[in-house]
């Protein structure tokens, strides 16, 4: 008799403990789905408009230089990275009341992410602005990290151009104020 008893509770220790088990797995496999779904949601979009905050109205070259980071990054990345066709990454959306110089701006870049090739020659005027023009790479040897920052100081260059176009189209319109007009392409 005393046997048995022992049997029974060797085998409702031993499922006691199995379920325990079973949960603890359960429950840290829960932790780690959670904390996939976090991770995964914080990889950039195809080619979003902007960050989260909206960019003013207005031009500025702040603004620009905001969105070259905010839209320069996952076209980027659209491009180079996962190798997105052309046709997908015009094809992410804008939110509602997105200024109009942004949607030109990034549809702008869109096309020129896709047609841009690196040459000898911008490697050479990157590593100068930089400072250091030894052991340089052709630009067929670039990481494909290097092409990308090759590119996002290309379109950074455009905030201050742009800029200096509306200056420019501001002082042959008289009573214009330069910072409130957006220059059509």
């Amino acid at each position: 008799m005393l046997s048995k008893t022992s049997t029974f509770q060797t085998r409702t220790t031993r499922d006691y403990s199995l379920e325990r088990t079973r949960r603890l797995v359960l429950q840290a496999g829960t932790v780690l789905v959670l904390l996939l779904m976090a991770w995964f949601a914080q990889w950039p979009r195809t080619a979003f408009a902007h960050g989260y905050e909206s960019p003013p109205a207005e031009f500025s070259v702040v603004a620009c230089y905001g969105l070259v980071q905010a839209a320069g990054r996952p076209i980027a990345w659209a491009r180079w990275e996962k190798h997105l066709s052309l046709d997908k990454t015009r094809a992410a959306p804008f939110r509602a009341n997105t200024p109009d110089w942004v949607i030109d701006l990034v549809k702008g870049w869109i096309d020129d992410a896709y047609q841009w090739r690196v040459t000898d020659t911008q490697i050479r005027q990157w590593a100068a602005e930089l400072g250091s023009e030894e052991d340089l790479p052709s630009a067929d040897a670039l990481s494909v990290h290097e092409k990308i920052a090759i590119w996002m100081r290309r379109i950074a260059r455009q905030c201050e151009e742009r800029d200096a176009q509306i200056e420019a189209s501001a002082d042959r319109t008289p009573g214009t104020d330069p910072k409130l007009s957006t220059l059509v392409r």
